[in-house]
């Protein structure tokens, strides 16, 4: 293999397998303890001031976001610094901080669905005299920390109701589509949209009620076919920060850089697993996967990342859910070859749900209200997508909203929140793109 080549497709396999952040603490103080750890060490006895809340969303507590966020930065500073009970323009917040030994000042900003806290370092101004020969000092240190919103901060805003959902939708070319992803792929900002079909893998985002395909590969350039495929493929889709990675069982998987130029084999289907990426094993011969997801980077001594619920599954789903108070419960979905669903959340005993379910099948916290919510497509004559709420004990499902569709689900997928403040649970029905959100309190039905 030439050297170049090689280069880039030991890039690509980096770039994927290396580890998405734990979410080991809900976003506001993650936001906080990345902001002071970029931060370095800040001067003793310090004060800190929070700026009054700048948001692109109604916020009924505004300042008390604004305070929380100082407060949690100050407990990361340590026992030395004192967060001011009131938020303050710099102006009068320099003269709050008096003869202390620094000014910590922490903007905090939510702004399409990130929440964004600027922490600046002032010196001690001691005196009125020293504040009016110069009235905008220059900061000494500076940090910036920007986390997708969750349960916590959405405590703060206007509440989402998932019964009023609105659901968008938009026309897609991608034939036979068996996978779907969606996140910040190449760091702009905006989620992109991955949908893998049998013949290629598309990568593009939804602009004039239509899905624009920016990228593309070809299934024949990635992986050879498979001397015996499945008649039902089983596929997977992951978006991560600078690489997606995509699998099925007609072709095997592969990682691919953000703009499909390199591409690494991966050793499994690839899946949304709790703390980052995780790979599925298939049995052709039950036509499910076999055993728990495993660690990618992993090609032998595979152990286990996680509990499943059930040993053999033909759909499966995770995530780490944030509750109102910032704690992190996981939950743990697969659909049996029966078709029934069975789940494990958090430290609960795995159930199993009434009734049967289709093959797509998501988890995602849709209205942020720290209750994890499960969606799939259904599993009968009549095609839809159904939702439910987990139960406080976490071991029954509430319905919530049924969406009868006109074809069958093909895949389901969860954006983060993005533009609108809200996540996405995205469904490909038929040859269309189904967006789906919760709609903010007061919204017009």
């Amino acid at each position: 293999m030439k050297g170049p080549l090689r280069a880039a497709l030991l890039l690509s396999a980096a770039c994927l397998l290396a580890p998405r952040k734990v979410a080991a603490a809900g976003a506001m103080d993650v936001g906080a303890q990345e902001a002071v750890q970029a931060l370095g060490l800040a001067p003793t006895s310090s004060v800190v001031v929070a700026a009054p809340l700048v948001s692109d969303q109604p916020t009924p507590s505004g300042d008390d976001l604004a305070l929380r966020m100082a407060a949690l930065v100050a407990g990361r500073i340590g026992a030395s610094a004192r967060a001011h009970p009131q938020t303050a323009a710099l102006g009068p917040a320099r003269a709050i901080a008096g003869r202390a030994s620094a000014l910590v000042y922490v903007q905090t900003a939510v702004s399409k669905g990130d929440l964004r806290t600027t922490v600046d370092v002032y010196p001690s101004m001691g005196n009125a005299w020293d504040r009016i020969r110069n009235p905008l000092p220059s900061p000494i240190g500076h940090a910036f920390s920007s986390v997708k919103i969750d349960a916590e901060v959405r405590s703060f805003l206007t509440p989402l109701l998932l019964e009023q959902a609105s659901v968008h939708r938009v026309k897609h070319d991608e034939p036979e589509v068996i996978a779907a992803a969606c996140g910040d792929v190449d760091g702009d900002g905006g989620d992109e949209l991955v949908l893998v079909s049998r013949e290629r893998v598309s990568m593009g985002r939804i602009r004039d009620d239509k899905f624009v395909v920016e990228r593309t590969a070809a299934w024949s350039e990635l992986a050879p076919r498979a001397p015996v495929p499945m008649r039902e493929p089983l596929a997977g889709a992951v978006a991560l920060a600078g690489a997606v990675a995509v699998g099925s069982t007609d072709r095997g998987s592969v990682s691919l850089t953000a703009d499909f130029a390199g591409h690494a084999p991966l050793p499994g289907i690839p899946a949304q697993g709790l703390d980052g990426l995780v790979c599925l094993m298939p049995e052709p011969s039950a036509g499910a996967f076999d055993g728990a997801p495993f660690d990618c980077a992993v090609a032998r001594d595979v152990k286990p990342k996680m509990a499943v619920p059930s040993p053999r599954f033909d759909a499966f789903a995770s995530e780490t859910i944030a509750d109102s108070q910032g704690n992190m419960r996981a939950v743990v979905a697969v659909r049996e070859p029966s078709g029934r669903l069975r789940l494990r959340v958090g430290d609960a005993q795995a159930f199993v749900a009434e009734g049967t379910v289709g093959a797509a099948l998501a988890v995602c916290d849709l209205d942020q209200d720290g209750a994890p919510e499960i969606a799939a497509g259904a599993d009968s004559p009549d095609d839809a997508i159904d939702i439910w709420t987990v139960a406080p004990d976490g071991t029954a499902l509430k319905p919530r909203v049924h969406l009868a569709a006109p074809a069958g689900v093909r895949a389901l997928a969860v954006c983060p929140p993005e533009a609108h403040g809200q996540p996405t649970l995205v469904a490909i029905v038929g040859n269309e793109v189904w967006l789906v959100r919760a709609s903010p309190q007061g919204t017009p039905p």
